[in-house]
């Protein structure tokens, strides 16, 4: 029988993740999918979340490089958006949060999965607002497959993969 577990760690930076009201650091996190690995035989995964303030380059690689260092089985990623009747619409309606523009999504998702181990199974790309109705920004998050297919043609146009700049 397959079991699986996944975990909304979204990120490993306690500064965003104080940002997101999370109720947990990276470390906890990371003891957590320790303790599930070494107690049990599940596949395990991860969800990540791209698009935080203040997010740069060298943060994603560094993600990629701690992920790879954990006993995980996948991913999944996720583009913050915003919602309404959220603590973000208000921040963005204030105009004080700028959701990722997709072509820097793409870029981001690009840079990890370069920088990813390639025996992590990745299961999602980008997400899409579940409740499509609620959706304030960016636009373009309500189309999860666009998105997908725009990563998948940069990775072919760059000529790269998952794991090219990974070293073991």
């Amino acid at each position: 029988r397959f079991v699986s577990i996944e975990l909304g760690v979204q990120t490993f930076c306690d500064e965003r993740l104080k940002w997101l009201a999370r109720g947990h650091n990276g470390q906890k996190a990371i003891d957590a999918i320790w303790r599930i690995k070494e107690n049990t035989p599940v596949d395990l995964g991860i969800h990540l979340i791209f698009g935080l303030p203040h997010e740069t380059d060298e943060e994603i690689i560094c993600l990629a490089e701690k992920v790879n260092n954990l006993p995980i089985d996948n991913v999944k990623l996720h583009n913050l958006h915003v919602l309404k009747d959220t603590e973000l619409a208000d921040l963005w309606q204030r105009g004080d949060f700028d959701p990722i523009s997709r072509e820097l999504y793409i870029h981001r998702v690009i840079l990890f999965l370069e920088h990813l181990r390639p025996d992590i199974a990745v299961h999602r790309l980008a997400a899409v607002a579940s409740r499509h109705e609620e959706l304030l920004a960016p636009h373009w998050a309500s189309s999860k497959m666009q998105t997908y297919q725009m990563v998948l043609d940069e990775f072919k146009l760059r000529q790269s993969y998952q794991g090219r700049m990974w070293s073991s």
